[in-house]
């Protein structure tokens, strides 16, 4: 443990406000307390060397200051061994941030203060696969959202979508409709206060794709009260009910969350000759998603298509075991996967050779055409700030093929493996173990993948119905001759 956060714990709790010269009992206890704690803390490097994630889900909460040290020890302590992006560390002051935080965890009165706290810590890191989560997970247990989706397009917040309710028809709720306050409260600065202060995605624009579904998240059935702007340049209140998920109509979902939940692809042709695929997630469990697109290219006259359209534009990831199949029915020489940049620890260099303890490795590998059927034609990719991940690793990958247009929006700028720890109470602190670059090193974290055709959704899109992105993809597998494949960043 460093020498400054190892004072500061002891200091903290030695100098706490005293009675008469005589510490309050439950300080002494406090004190006590922490010998333990930071005699734990000695041996958290060994955690490192650990196969796999501890099994343990956690101790039942108590409240006690020693369990709400030891969650905050534990992401310290595994945040500085495995955390790949060593400039945020710098960037951020780990070590004396901790330290900043260890008095506001410790008053924490309740166990959402407490996982709020932590949320807020780890949020500083702006990674999207470091993240706390508390123990009843992303979503709390009661809590719902009025039937409406709603996006940031220029800085300002509109609903997109709304549901099949008649709530929502008798106040005229409807697609382009901006919101302006939540409760009396400018919306933009509820959004950070509430939303953004907690969550993130790694960059601004996909933290707020994503995070934007918790602006209007409350208890379920209760109210929220918009100011809002019509089309018309009105400005009026209205009154939604959190009730997104209850009733007797289908539950509405926001797009990205559909995709998340989905175990199938999506297949339409826009036209005769041109085959559009959406796939929607690359999870581990769903299988059916890998196979059924196999199967697609298996049981398809591939010489009578002009062109193949992907969409990822709401594919946050997943499973190499799911993409890479895919990804061989489309490539006909082998392409690099992603370069991975992990950290080991080497505690002997600082001593032999004075230089940084925490070395960074690499690697990668090669995905191979697939034996048999594949498709060889024009291939257009529609991303965007939700592309993420393994979606994005399919979109460097592919890109090597020669034969590839992406289309849309920057993507996420977010990848890591999650390595996963128990925190009190059931919760659970997730580190990210690597990060990625292009095969040749140039990042895209953060910044994302700048597509070679960007198309941004505008309000007019929204009120019209229309996608321009799938209307620009089919333009250009149309005029594909003209139009050669382009390659942007890559």
């Amino acid at each position: 443990m460093s020498g400054g956060l190892w004072t500061h714990l002891l200091s903290y709790l030695g100098t706490r406000s005293r009675n008469g010269g005589v510490y309050r009992k439950e300080e002494q206890s406090m004190k006590r307390q922490l010998i333990s704690v930071v005699t734990c803390v000695l041996l958290s490097q060994s955690l490192m060397a650990q196969p796999s994630g501890p099994s343990d889900k956690g101790s039942p909460w108590t409240g006690t200051a020693d369990q709400k040290l030891w969650g905050l020890i534990t992401i310290w302590a595994q945040t500085k061994f495995a955390f790949p992006h060593r400039e945020r560390l710098k960037e951020v002051g780990w070590d004396s941030t901790v330290q900043a935080f260890i008095p506001r965890v410790i008053e924490t009165n309740d166990q959402e203060s407490y996982y709020n706290t932590l949320m807020e810590l780890i949020a500083l890191l702006r990674d999207s696969h470091t993240e706390v989560i508390p123990p009843w997970g992303r979503f709390t247990p009661g809590f719902d959202i009025p039937p409406v989706e709603v996006k940031v397009i220029d800085d300002k917040f509109y609903i997109i979508r709304t549901g099949d309710a008649e709530e929502m028809e008798a106040q005229k709720v409807t697609p382009g409709t901006e919101i302006l306050e939540v409760d009396g409260v400018p919306v933009r600065r509820l959004f950070q206060d509430n939303v953004l202060r907690y969550h993130t995605r790694g960059s601004k624009r996909a933290t707020e794709a994503v995070g934007v579904f918790y602006l209007l998240y409350g208890p379920k059935g209760t109210r929220v009260q918009l100011t809002v702007r019509d089309i018309d340049e009105g400005i009026r209140e209205v009154r939604l009910t959190r009730n997104a998920t209850t009733g007797n109509r289908k539950p509405f979902m926001y797009t990205f969350v559909e995709h998340l939940m989905a175990t199938t692809i999506e297949q339409l042709w826009p036209t005769d000759s041109i085959l559009y695929v959406d796939l929607p997630n690359f999870e581990g469990t769903n299988k059916g998603i890998r196979d059924d697109f196999l199967d697609l290219i298996d049981t398809t006259d591939l010489t009578g298509i002009k062109g193949m359209i992907i969409d990822l534009r709401y594919n946050m990831g997943g499973s190499h075991n799911i993409l890479h199949p895919i990804v061989s029915c489309l490539i006909d020489s082998p392409v690099q996967t992603p370069l991975d940049h992990y950290v080991e620890y080497a505690p002997a260099l600082a001593r032999w050779e004075k230089r940084d303890p925490f070395v960074l490795k690499t690697r990668n590998w090669e995905v191979k055409p697939r034996d048999g059927k594949r498709y060889r034609g024009p291939l257009v990719l529609l991303i965007g700030p939700m592309t993420h991940s393994s979606g994005e690793d399919m979109v460097i990958e592919l890109s090597q093929s020669g034969r590839c247009v992406t289309i849309g929006e920057r993507t996420a700028g977010g990848a890591g493996g999650r390595y996963s720890f128990p925190l009190p109470g059931g919760g659970e602190f997730s580190v990210s173990t690597f990060k990625a670059t292009y095969p040749d090193g140039r990042e895209y974290m953060t910044t994302g993948i700048l597509p070679d055709v960007e198309v941004h959704q505008t309000l007019d899109d929204i009120l019209e119905g229309t996608d321009r992105g799938l209307e620009q993809g089919i333009e250009v597998i149309q005029n594909w001759e003209s139009i050669p494949p382009q390659h942007g960043e890559r």
